[in-house]
């Protein structure tokens, strides 16, 4: 038996797991154990996005439109206003029709329908009896 073979064979009579060395990976170098703050992050994106003319704009427009920020405001206010209008007793609201709500609802009550089936019953009735004098 050669070397290489011995080499083969203790590699494949090792359990498994064990059968292939492994280099260690080196260590990642760690820089703060300390979590950033949501500024200080923004911070460091802006510093790494120099010259970007978008970023530009944002330092000297700001974060956000003033039409955005208005738009927020009466956003608040309305959700503000539904909760005062929700704690003031009012009238009750009137019931959801329930079912299928694409469904054709039957207006007639079963009277009509009553009256519809005798109908149709007293038209076979006769087209039955016409039918055996002809």
């Amino acid at each position: 038996m050669t070397a290489v073979e011995a080499r083969v064979r203790s590699v494949l009579d090792a359990p498994r797991g064990h059968r292939f060395s492994r280099t260690p990976a080196p260590a990642l170098a760690r820089r703060s154990t300390l979590p950033e703050t949501w500024e200080e992050r923004q911070q460091r994106l802006l510093r790494q996005m120099v010259g970007n003319p978008k970023v530009a704009y944002r330092i000297e427009h700001g974060v956000m439109p003033h039409w955005m920020i208005v738009a927020k405001e009466r956003r608040e206010q309305a959700v503000r206003e539904a909760k005062r209008r929700e704690a003031e007793p009012g009238p009750i609201p009137p019931r959801r029709p329930r079912g299928r709500h694409r469904a054709p609802r039957w207006r007639g009550g079963w009277a009509a329908a009553t009256l519809t089936y005798g109908i149709a019953l007293v038209a076979g009735m006769i087209s039955q009896a016409v039918a055996l004098f002809w």
